[in-house]
């Protein structure tokens, strides 16, 4: 068994470890869409105070991004949705393109549905993993702990979120995509990284609460590439904070390349 652990080990870091994975067969490309919601509502730390957007104009703003979308023709639309909705968010789907359902707020519809129906798609791709974050046993933990630095970069985050948030409150619906889609994204994910060293080797909460997040995150991208086909082109509408991740796993998964959605998303 340690031999064979060995070898397979060599293999990887050999100059050709990657030969044995690459195929003549054109990588399936993926956007992922980083999203506010819609509703103003959610789950996450920090939420988007939005207006109504189903006002006329903030309809018109989306039928902009969708026109700005379409251009990227994605051949499957995924949303975040547990699979076990997935049925009757798609019976939802066939009474919308049957004129029988009028469109909620909702990202997933808004976007996803409107997008969907657009290109012709017969159905959508619920995706989602469920899980939580207990945000105050890691805070407590770290007190406990005399964990200071640790509760001072969280500190610092969290006071600079208004003036990110502000980017995500303000402007039509593509600058407010845009604002999703940028640096801070990805800048902000060693956050994660300071929530993990939150406790103690003996009640490693942090951890443990990261692992579940990273868990969340790798059966997202599992539950997507296993529906991608040859000649896909995917398209993931999912929570900003997911982006950083899911894209890091399709960048590094053989066979798929990240199609940014910055170079989609009207101006």
């Amino acid at each position: 068994m340690l031999a064979t652990l060995s070898l397979a080990l060599s293999l990887l870091s050999s100059p050709v470890q990657t030969e044995w994975i690459e195929t003549d067969a054109a990588p399936i490309e993926v956007m992922v869409l980083g999203s506010y919601h819609f509703t103003g509502g959610g789950q996450d730390l920090h939420n988007a105070q939005v207006d109504d957007h189903l006002a006329p104009e903030r309809q018109a703003e989306i039928e902009q991004v969708i026109e700005a979308l379409a251009g990227f023709a994605p051949t499957k639309v995924m949303v975040e949705l547990t699979p076990d909705y997935e049925d009757s968010f798609n019976a939802e789907y066939q009474a919308y393109l049957a004129g029988e359902h009028a469109l909620t707020v909702n990202e997933r519809q808004q976007l996803g549905m409107r997008l969907a129906a657009r290109l012709g798609h017969e159905r959508l791709y619920a995706i989602d993993w469920a899980s939580g974050m207990d945000f105050e046993g890691m805070m407590t933990a770290a007190d406990e702990a005399g964990q200071t630095r640790l509760l001072g970069e969280f500190g610092n985050f969290n006071a600079a979120m208004p003036d990110v948030m502000a980017h995500m409150e303000s402007g039509s619906v593509a600058a407010r995509l845009r604002a999703s889609n940028g640096p801070f994204v990805h800048d902000s994910h060693g956050l994660y990284l300071t929530l993990a060293q939150m406790g103690s080797a003996d009640a490693p909460i942090g951890v443990q609460e990261m692992s579940t997040w990273w868990t969340r995150n790798l059966a997202i991208f599992a539950n997507a590439a296993r529906h991608a086909e040859p000649g896909d082109r995917l398209l993931l509408i999912y929570g900003a904070g997911h982006k950083h991740l899911l894209e890091q796993f399709f960048e590094d998964a053989p066979g798929f390349r990240v199609v940014d959605p910055l170079d989609a998303l009207p101006q």
